[in-house]
Order: structure tokens, then sequence, then C-alpha cells
């Protein structure tokens, strides 16, 4: 029924629009933001931070991006091109990189040189400033010892012999570091601006930057404005004039799209709503595209009952993932039986079976045991989460099955985003709820989250030396077969320790008006609109 009165919902908003009906004049609307090359999209909340060194979710990630640059740029064709370098020597058998850098500014007028880069980088290695992704700079030649007090900034392996020109020395050779610097922990920023005013990023007032696109409106939850930035380095390639971006439910997005007030809604800012996924791929307007990216449940060690291996592995067994991407999400998503996307060629066969409910109640059983505790004196366990129209019906699903197999009432906590990361970046939870897309094309990218457990994005509580020490031998491994097995050892281990539960493998999924050409989606979920544009 309830898809029934969907059709009939969207059949009758096609007539109105199709008749004229209403009293908002739509196509004069259309042909107005058109003319002006002005896209609208819903990005559901509001930003947590702008910040390149800061940001984690990947709606932030996107926006960041958005009017943000680092050396290279995702292109057209999903490569990593140079972008704000325009020409890159790769010296000292690839452990050296030197980068010659484009003349730009900032938006605030100064230049942006080389020590930006060199500044960005030692702040965000700071062992005292809250950087999730800095981990991602340890590539570099010192920047762990940096990072943990054990070296100065000063002995980071960079060198800024002028304003255009960067010099990178890596501690080992990797084959996806120039893929690695279109990340914005990579980012350049104002080190005038961020010594003056280290909140720069909280405002529009205040927030400097040197992408293709400038925020010049920002009225806090609820719009996000943007505009071609005219100094931008490649400004001749960005079409569009104009980024209107709302922040409303999924529901509400999804109507403004229907009624042609928004040109694109859904992956990866916000989702489609479930109960429209039917009719819009009955009428073919839903749009998918690939993605390497895992939902999965983190599991906080040093709550109880979870030390034990065994509480870990009955919940993660007692999961039917099949049923879940068949019934709740039904979006094409893949269950997971593993951490790294199957699209990356890791994991061969799955590290266990989906939805193998007496094993799960046995594990269950004898985890009490060796914790020496009754069922019912079993603490309360919470699920946390982040409140979305998605996330919900995920969470209620997994509630119900960990009850039917274990017998164990799980409480769900939905919470605003922002409220959510905090919480779990503090391990301020006991189950949560997540997931990983991509920063580069390499399984090294999952794997390495959980190398330690000081790593700003594990927030488990769990680390296991063996496991670093994978990870550690495939970063020099140079046989690409041998560092593949390193890797699937370690895959294995982390499946077996199960600090963190595989639910399933994401979709891309959106729908976007006829007429918005040439936009940019990549298997790391991000989207680009600097050679968008918007045709009659």
């Amino acid at each position: 029924m309830k898809m029934l009165s969907r059709l009939l919902l969207v059949l009758t908003m096609m007539t109105l629009t199709l008749t004229g009906c209403g009293k908002k004049n739509v196509s004069s609307d259309r042909s107005s933001h058109t003319a002006a090359q002005s896209v609208r999209f819903n990005i559901g909340n509001e930003p947590q931070t702008l910040d390149p060194r800061k940001v984690r979710a990947l709606a932030d990630v996107n926006l960041v991006k958005m009017f943000n640059e680092g050396l290279t740029r995702v292109d057209k064709s999903g490569k990593a091109s140079l972008a704000l370098a325009k020409d890159v020597q790769v010296l000292n058998e690839g452990l050296t990189y030197k980068f010659t850098l484009h003349p730009t500014k900032w938006s605030n007028g100064d230049a942006l040189t080389a020590s930006d880069f060199a500044y960005a980088w030692k702040k965000s290695l700071s062992p005292s400033f809250v950087s999730p992704n800095s981990y991602m700079l340890f590539v570099i030649k010192n920047a762990e010892a940096v990072k943990t007090g054990k070296l100065p900034s000063s002995l980071l392996g960079i060198e800024t012999p002028d304003d255009k020109t960067l010099i990178v020395h890596l501690s080992h050779k990797i084959p996806y570091f120039l893929e690695l610097t279109e990340h914005p922990i990579f980012f350049p920023v104002n080190e005038k601006l961020d010594r003056k005013t280290p909140n720069w990023a909280d405002n529009q007032e205040t927030y400097v930057s040197n992408g293709p696109f400038l925020i010049h409106d920002w009225k806090h939850h609820n719009l996000l404005e943007a505009a071609k930035n005219p100094t931008y380095w490649d400004a001749k390639a960005v079409k569009l004039g104009k980024l209107k971006m709302v922040m409303v439910s999924e529901e509400t997005g999804f109507k403004m799209f229907e009624s042609q007030e928004l040109d694109w809604d859904g992956s990866p800012f916000s989702a489609v709503p479930i109960d429209a996924i039917e009719t819009l791929r009955e009428a073919n307007q839903l749009q998918t595209s690939p993605v390497l990216a895992t939902s999965w449940i983190r599991i906080n060690l040093e709550k109880a009952p979870f030390k034990s291996k065994k509480m870990r592995r009955a919940f993660a067994l007692a999961i039917n993932r099949q049923d879940i991407v068949e019934h709740v999400t039904q979006g094409n998503q893949i269950p997971a039986t593993g951490i790294v996307p199957k699209a990356m060629g890791l994991q061969e066969q799955p590290y266990f079976k989906d939805g193998q409910n007496e094993e799960a109640a046995n594990l269950f059983e004898e985890a009490l045991l060796e914790l020496g505790m009754a069922r019912e004196k079993l603490p309360e366990i919470v699920f946390t989460y982040a409140a979305g129209d998605r996330t919900h019906p995920v969470a209620q699903a997994l509630q119900q099955q960990w009850y039917a197999t274990l017998g164990v009432r799980v409480r769900l906590e939905p919470m605003e985003p922002k409220v959510y990361f905090s919480r779990v970046s503090k391990q301020d939870y006991t189950l949560a709820l997540g997931s990983w897309f991509a920063d580069f094309n390499d399984p090294i990218n999952f794997l390495e989250v959980f190398k330690t457990k000081t790593n700003g994005t594990n927030n488990t509580n769990w680390e296991n030396p063996s496991y670093a020490e994978l990870l550690e031998t495939s970063y020099t491994c140079q046989n690409p077969e041998e560092r593949l097995a390193y890797l699937k050892q370690s895959e294995q281990l982390i499946m077996d320790e199960m600090p963190v539960i595989p639910v399933f493998y994401y979709t891309l999924l959106f729908v976007k008006d006829e007429g918005l050409k040439n936009v940019v989606l990549t298997k790391t979920g991000n989207i680009d609109f600097k050679w968008a544009e918007l045709n009659k």
C-alpha cells in the first residue's frame, strides 16, 4: 500500500507539473537558474567543519573540495591529475616528489605559496592538534614521529626552497602518492589567517579558500551558497556560476527535486527515500554509480561485554546482510563479509558466512560463560548512529536481528551527525553504525584505519601488533603480489578479531535534472561540479 500511495503521489505531482497547475511558475524558475548556470542540491545538514585538516564526514569532504584545491584533483576520467601543481618531478627512485605550483591567490588576495602547504601539514601533525586524518600524512618522512612528539616539525620531510616549489620526501615508495594529495588533509591553509583567526573555517566572513567555487552566503543550518571563483587558476574550465545548497531532510529534498526546485538529489550528500526507489527504478529515473565504500559497525572494546572476541563475533554473525540489502536499503548494495570492498580485489572468499544464527547464538553463550556473566546481568547495549532517513531503518533492522538471534534488547540512540562524530571520536559509545568511503583506490586505505588505537578514525580501542606489522611490511614490499598477500592477511586478522563489523558495500544512488551535464562522480564517493554545466 505504501508503494502504491507513493506511485499515486508521484503521478499526481507529474500531472501538476505538466499541466502547469499550482501557484509557482516552475518553468520560469528553471529557465532563470539555467541561464544563470546555477545548480541546486540538498546537503542535508550543517557541515561539521569546513577546515581541510579536520574534515571527516563524506559530505564535508565534498564541500571542502568544492571550495579548496590541493596539488592534484580527480579529473573527468577518474584519475588524479595535476591541479594547483603545474608540474611534478619524481626523483630518488620514487622517494622524492618536487612540485612546481601555479601562480595563484587565496580568496582574500594573499598569494598562495609552498609555505602554506608546509604550514598546514605541520599543523595537522602537531601532537596537540586534533586532525582525524593526520595519519594519511605518515607517508612523509618523519611524519609519524612528529605527530607522536618524538621529533620536532623542523625534521618533517618537506622543503620549500621558494614560494612556488614544494619538495616532499617520502618514508617509503608508494604507487598512489599523487592520489593521496587530492585529499583535503594535503591541502594548503592560509598561514597568516590561521595564526590570526584559528576558527576561520566556521563562518562565511572569515572563510578563505582557493578552489573553483567560493562561499558567498552561509546561513547556518539552512543554506550554503557558493559562486564561481574568478581568480581560480583554471577558471575558464568552470561553467557554473553558482551552487545553492539547502539543508533539509531527505524526504523534503526529494519533494523539492520532484517539483524542480533542485537539480540533483541523493548521493553523496543525502539519500533517495527508500520508498521512492522502486518507483524511480521502474520509471528509469534512478541513477547508480559504483563506489568503494563499506557500511560498518564500530565496537568500543572498553565497553562491556565487548572485550570478549566471541561476543563481538556473535553480534557480527547474527546479522543477515542479504535481508538488509534486499528489504531495507534496496539500492543494489552488496552484503559485506570484509571491511575492504570486494571491488578492490583483496577478498577472494568471504571471511565469514552471512547470517550464521546458530553459530552466533553458541558464541554468545560461550562469551557469557567466559565473562562469568549471567544473561540477566548483561549491561544495557546502546547502538549509536547519525539520525537520518537512511540510517534509521538499517539500525532498526539490526536491532531486530540481534534480538531474534541473541535475545538481546539493544537500545537505539540516534543523534545529530555533528554530535555523533564527536561522541565516536571520544569513544563515548558502545556500538556505532558508520561507514568508510575510500580516500584513494587502494585496500590500505581501509586497513590503516585500525592500525593503532590512537589513529583519529579508529575509535574502537582495538590494536594488534601483528596487524600493524603486516601493514608495515606491506609498505616496503615492491612486489605487487606479495604486497597483496600481506594485506589479505591483515584483513583476515581483523575479521577474526572483529573490532568492526562490516554490513554492506555501498552503491551511490541519485536523481538529477536531465540538463545537468559533466558532473564527475568518483569511485571514492566524491562529486565534482568543476566541469559541470546546466543545459535547457
